[in-house]
């Protein structure tokens, strides 16, 4: 095995001048198993008694088979140590607290330029350190040596915008801000980099592994976190466009005041955070496939999510993205560059889909609540009067109607039975509006049917329904309702369960059926408001289409409709349920829009003629 000063270049290293032999630096090679343990040190008897004079050990670390892994420096100097940790404060890979300290040897040409100004004011500074003046003379000399061709390639790959494999670390400096595009959320990204070193994988292809900072919420803490998603870049040949890098440093980015500008704003939206919050999205989110590997991968959400960090870790705990804080820091006082580096995702759960996920910050819009839902309701005046006053006065007071018994009979039970496409689901709809609460939907499927699994379930849902402080909307409930029957264990278990469960629950529970003559008794004293939903009449009919009407003139392209009184009184006289309604105005729209021509009557009738036969054979009545 060849000495380290034989050697003319190693992974690009400069030549080395004869008089580095009789310099302060020692040379010599560690031959290590894969289990990181030494086997043989190289190193002359010469070398071995000049260790104590020399500054800095330069040190080789070759693995069994003879192949360098990478070049650690100990640092003898004091002095040299001191500065070093001046230079790279807060700089990971640094060992302060080993004796000597140790750098990896890229360090010294990151350095370069520091340990130079150090130098020129060492010499000009009173009284003059002549120790200080000759360790840094002769590290600024290593450094330069050690480094010149490196300097040389690297300025003229820079300037055309390029890089080489090999010489992928010289443009990763220390504590640098770099930029990748968060693909899965479709998102710019700038972290700052914590580590970097060369991997190889069980298939010896190699790549670098950057490891990364942000900040971030983790559920526990705020703070600095290590970026969960690790970037990496693998090997390649010749030069590649740095920009074309799957991360590089951020200042290489053709438009990086933008890029820093958009991740300042999503940072300060982020300092402003108080979890749970809703809030709107639009587009792709991220999670993960709980396989073996752990995949990420990519999800359409829209409408209302709840952010809400602690109830996704406690849901997911081994999500491989959540982030973990190791460095607490306080939100009103992030520096710009913390602000800079904050996470581009928020954890929590989206309502539409009823899935957890990371959502993107930059989609993230506030909620505009409409008061209007509940007036555009097909219900009697004193059901409405009812319905409002009670959720209204339970959400301004917090505590609901209370029990003689502490934590009992605090919630607002609702019934809501009816055929489908009655207005269930959309009263419960227009409750969450006047309300300002999201609206949580859960289908008695989601539950289970085994009495134990029922029980967990449901007491999860309620208390994150609790916590998030939400309208708990359970449709389809007739299996938990149903009365009991001395032949069925089974469903005498779970119509217990639920009857237990409603006593605690303190917030605003709505439950649909479609067969309340069939409920158990005891939901009787229970339910604070039963509303029975009757077949749609002409009247009510005649409503709806009317107020799908008035929502599309009251858009700024209201003036494009072409529907009369009328058209509104032909279509009443069907007998359609809300539902139906609703789609068929949907695509008619649709259908106008793609023929660009106004909305009128022609349109809602080729959808209600390409249809006909379709509803006749699903509902033959």
């Amino acid at each position: 095995m060849s000495n380290f000063d034989s050697d003319a270049v190693n992974k690009g290293d400069g030549a080395k001048p004869e008089s580095r032999e009789r310099s302060r630096v020692l040379r010599y090679d560690e031959v290590r198993t894969s289990q990181v343990r030494l086997i043989k040190s190289v190193k002359s008897d010469a070398k071995k008694q000049n260790s104590r004079k020399a500054i800095l050990r330069v040190r080789r670390l070759m693995d069994d088979n003879g192949v360098h892994i990478r070049t650690e420096v100990d640092i003898q100097s004091k002095r040299i140590s001191q500065v070093i940790q001046e230079i790279n404060t807060d700089v990971e890979g640094i060992s302060p607290n080993r004796n000597p300290p140790v750098v990896p040897l890229e360090l010294f040409f990151h350095n370069f330029l520091a340990l130079q100004e150090r130098l020129d004011t060492a010499r000009h500074s009173e009284p003059r350190d002549e120790e200080l003046i000759s360790d840094l003379a002769e590290t600024v000399m290593f450094a330069k040596s050690e480094h010149a061709i490196n300097m040389d390639n690297l300025e003229r790959l820079v300037d055309a915008g390029e890089i080489t494999w090999d010489l992928m670390w010289a443009i990763f400096p220390p504590n640098i801000l770099v930029y990748r595009y968060h693909r899965l959320t479709e998102q710019d990204q700038v972290l700052k980099l914590r580590a970097m070193s060369q991997v190889k994988r069980q298939d010896n292809s190699i790549f670098w592994r950057l490891e990364c900072h942000i900040v971030a919420d983790d559920g526990i803490k705020f703070g600095l976190a290590s970026e969960p998603m690790v970037a990496v870049i693998d090997q390649f040949t010749g030069a590649r466009k740095i920009a074309d890098l799957r991360v590089f440093p951020l200042k290489y980015h053709e438009k990086m005041s933008d890029v820093r500008a958009t991740a300042l704003d999503r940072g300060r939206r982020l300092a402003t955070f108080r979890e749970p919050q809703v809030i709107e999205t639009s587009g792709s989110a991220m999670f993960e496939n709980r396989t073996n590997r752990w995949e990420a991968y990519q999800f359409p959400s829209h409408g209302r999510i709840i952010i809400d960090v602690a109830g996704f870790r406690s849901v997911n705990p081994n999500i491989t993205f959540l982030p973990e804080v190791h460095a607490k820091l306080r939100r009103e006082s992030l520096t710009e560059e913390q602000l800079i580096i904050s996470t581009p995702v928020m954890l929590g759960f989206c309502f539409s889909n009823s899935r957890w996920g990371a959502f993107a910050m930059s989609r993230l819009v506030d909620v505009e609540w409409n008061h209007e839902a509940f007036e555009d309701l097909v219900l009697e005046a004193p059901t409405k009067v009812l319905v409002r006053s009670l959720v209204k006065q339970h959400s301004s007071q917090g505590d609901g109607l209370d029990d003689i018994v502490s934590g009992k009979g605090k919630g607002i039970i609702c019934l809501f039975s009816g055929p489908p496409g009655s207005g269930k689901t959309l009263t419960a709809e227009a409750v969450a509006e006047i309300t300002r609460k999201p609206l949580y939907s859960v289908s008695a499927g989601d539950l289970g049917i085994r009495p134990t699994d029922v029980d967990q379930k449901l007491s999860e849902i309620m208390e994150l329904s609790r916590k998030w402080n939400s309208v708990l909307l359970l449709d389809e409930a007739d299996v938990f309702l149903q009365k009991r029957d001395s032949a069925d264990i089974q469903r005498n278990a779970l119509v217990s369960i639920f009857l237990r469960q409603l006593e605690y629950y303190q917030g605003i529970l709505i439950l649909t059926t479609n067969r309340a003559s069939e409920c158990d008794a005891a939901f009787e004293s229970r339910i604070h408001i039963p509303i029975v939903y009757p077949e749609l009449d002409e009247s009510a009919r005649r409503k709806i289409w009317a107020t799908f009407l008035r929502k599309i003139k009251d858009t700024p392209h209201g003036a494009t409709v072409e529907i009369t009184e009328e058209d509104i009184s032909r279509l009443a006289k069907m007998e359609i349920n809300g539902r139906k309604i609703k789609n068929i105005f949907s695509s008619a729209r649709i259908v106008a829009r793609e023929m660009d021509e106004m909305l009128s009557i022609s349109h809602i009738d080729i959808v209600l003629n390409a249809t006909k036969s379709g509803f006749k054979a699903i509902d033959p009545r």
